[in-house]
């Protein structure tokens, strides 16, 4: 429940998501070639980014853990 008021782990899980569905898009689209491209590399940067974020909350926690010990 903590996590969810990290605002970087809630954006890194919706650029996550909304890069998987442009990617799954992507490959399973019938229209113009162009399109299909876009998504694809779209999809690629929404999903590093998001993977990004979630990394660092993590290692915001690791982080405030470490202090509480101390």
């Amino acid at each position: 429940m903590n996590k969810l008021f990290d605002l970087r782990f809630v954006i890194g899980s919706f650029f996550t998501l909304i890069g998987l569905l442009l990617l799954g898009y992507s490959f399973t689209a019938t229209s113009l070639e162009n399109t299909q491209v876009v998504n694809r590399w779209c999809g690629l940067i929404f999903i590093v980014f998001g993977i990004i974020m979630i990394i660092l909350s993590l290692q915001k926690d690791a982080n405030d853990e470490l202090l509480e010990n101390d």
